[in-house]
């Protein structure tokens, strides 16, 4: 049973094989034709396998002979055929959720548009920009996170969250941000648990630190960021590469995760009332890169979590203030 969905069996043909890979270029050949597409997207509404006949009617092709050509290109890997029909098997399924996404067919934009959000940093309120499926996210008054001043106006980058453009749709810039935080939250998670949230294949993760940092009151002159200590996702499979400030690595962490759902904090949505957003508004003291050890320290409600990292980048000490007296120690 897959998670909020419906239980689907396992899809093979009537003769009881399993589809065969394809290479990639036999793939894309499959899917390079409007007749083809249609219907995988046809298959993709019906809530039940479909014979060929009615197949062929909501696809809207007369010519029998030229329908069953195009439907066999498709069938051992992208559809399956049983004695009750045809309908999906996972690859098409993944191929209609990539085109209704608009991942492969659309391209929206917003320019830069204020919110009624705080930067976390100057208190200013933030805009954001959206294209490409990205959300990129300014200050105004402050260097943001990176100290990287972007755009005409020269604005503070605060970061950059991933949006496929059907999240864009009926949503106002407010509920954008909050929708891409959630999407860009869940897919972090699953890079700090070492799982690429692009693909499913393992992550490596590396961490590099500012070795001459002073971030003033600001940000560091050498690294061009808040913090010293940094980290980065890469995918052993896929092209997936991540990288940012080390506090999103306690995305997943329980403690963290305790504490601050405790004082009222969301694990998912936008900042200042979110885990996403505390973990990046945190106390920092790198003690030693090698071996790399340093101590973070989150504050939420008057209290105070502080979580130290040893060598392996696990977390080897908690500790928790609460009270008018938690600041970090």
């Amino acid at each position: 049973m897959c998670p909020g969905g419906v239980r689907r069996p396992v899809s093979t043909d009537a003769d009881g094989s399993e589809p065969a890979g394809l290479s990639p270029d036999e793939a894309f050949a499959a899917l390079g034709d409007e007749t083809r597409m249609g219907i995988l997207r046809a298959l993709g509404d019906a809530r039940e396998p479909l014979a060929f006949s009615e197949l062929r009617d909501r696809v809207g092709m007369r010519d029998s002979g030229q329908f069953n050509y195009h439907l066999d290109r498709l069938v051992g890997h992208f559809v399956s055929r049983s004695e009750d029909g045809y309908e999906l098997r996972r690859a098409g399924e993944r191929v209609v959720e990539a085109v209704l996404s608009g991942a492969v067919t659309q391209a929206p934009e917003l320019g830069p548009t204020g919110v009624d959000r705080p930067c976390p940093y100057c208190g200013a309120g933030i805009e954001v920009r959206y294209r490409e499926e990205e959300l990129t996210l300014f200050c105004p008054e402050c260097a943001g996170l990176y100290g990287e001043r972007v755009g005409p106006e020269d604005h503070g980058l605060l970061g950059t969250l991933f949006l496929p453009p059907a999240g864009v749709e009926g949503r106002d810039p407010g509920e954008l941000l909050e929708a891409a935080y959630t999407w860009g939250g869940l897919a972090t998670m699953s890079a700090v648990d070492g799982v690429c949230p692009r693909c499913s294949a393992a992550v490596e993760e590396s961490v590099e630190v500012c070795e001459d940092h002073d971030p003033g009151e600001g940000v560091c002159g050498a690294c061009g960021g808040r913090y010293a200590a940094s980290v980065r996702f890469r995918c052993t499979n896929c092209i997936y590469d991540r990288g940012g400030a080390f506090g999103v690595r306690f995305l997943t962490n329980t403690d963290l995760l305790a504490f601050l759902t405790a004082r009222g904090d969301s694990p998912f949505g936008a900042p200042p009332r979110s885990v996403f957003g505390t973990a990046m508004d945190y106390e920092e003291e790198v003690r030693s890169t090698e071996p790399f050890e340093a101590r973070f320290t989150f504050t939420a409600g008057g209290d105070a979590l502080a979580l130290t990292v040893g060598e392996d980048l696990s977390v080897v000490e908690v500790s928790e203030e609460t009270g008018p007296g938690a600041a970090t120690e």
